[in-house]
């Protein structure tokens, strides 16, 4: 069995997402269901298939594999922490939300005259 040193130094694939995201400015509450801790905080992504939470915490506690629940507007989304980054906790859905609704949620946010009220 030989070893080649050029295979230490091969390019790693590419991480590609099944779905795009989007930036937003979406506040909303992270539950964590095993223990009912509750954290506000605000989505700054959402995609169908996942979103990133930023709670309003100074400290970001480093979290993984934990069920979660997060709810906005009247509604809620299981999902899992999957990531927990300085930007705040990657989220994916245990199941996708479909994509009208997303895009009715972001048109939601994105009216300064909602924001006003």
């Amino acid at each position: 069995m030989s070893l080649s040193p050029f295979g230490l130094f091969r390019r790693k694939q590419a991480f590609s997402r099944s779905a795009t995201r989007h930036s937003c400015q979406i506040d909303c509450e992270l539950v964590l269901t095993d223990s009912m801790a509750a954290y506000d905080g605000r989505l700054i992504d959402i995609s169908t298939g996942g979103a990133m939470f930023r709670p309003r915490l100074a400290y970001l506690m480093n979290r993984r594999n934990e069920p979660v629940e997060l709810r906005l507007d009247g509604f809620s989304v299981l999902g899992e922490i999957v990531a927990t980054v300085p930007a705040g906790f990657g989220i994916r859905f245990e199941h996708e939300i479909d994509e009208q609704s997303l895009l009715a949620l972001l048109a939601r946010h994105a009216d300064p005259a909602r924001r006003a009220a």
